[in-house]
């Protein structure tokens, strides 16, 4: 039984990473100094600012999610694509209803801020993920 336990130990071994949590700092790194600026102006900390502000901020995320997504598909052979392809989908549709949930009009206007943070917040912990995909090995 022991030499079971040494083949399972080095199969363990040979796996990737799983990928893990972004860090609040790599996060925080990430957004565009663009973003703050618009977040401290007068307007960006009104609720429409906030909106607007993230909307534009989740345009450069994600162009950044797109290259990362292209870059993790390029060296993949085709069921390997079919495969990170359907769990992109899976995400988008995950991210979307996750952050759908947290806007209700009952819940005031500060709910749509919330969602729509939420939406690029769950972008760029994705495109982190992309970036480190298949990159335990």
């Amino acid at each position: 039984m022991a030499w079971l336990k040494v083949v399972l130990a080095l199969v363990v071994l040979a796996l990737p990473l799983p990928v893990r949590a972004a860090s609040p700092e790599a996060m925080e790194a990430r957004y565009t100094p663009a973003y703050d600026r618009c977040l401290d102006q007068p307007g960006g900390q009104t609720t429409y600012g906030m909106i607007q502000c993230t909307a534009e901020e989740l345009k450069v995320q994600d162009g950044r999610l797109n290259q990362a997504y292209r870059v993790a598909m390029a060296d993949l052979n085709d069921r390997q694509k079919a495969r990170l392809k359907t769990a992109q989908r899976a995400w988008i549709a995950f991210r979307d209803a996750d952050c759908a949930a947290q806007f209700d009009e009952d819940w005031g206007t500060l709910s749509r801020v919330t969602a729509n943070m939420c939406v690029l917040q769950r972008t760029v912990e994705r495109t982190l993920e992309l970036e480190a995909y298949r990159q335990a090995e």
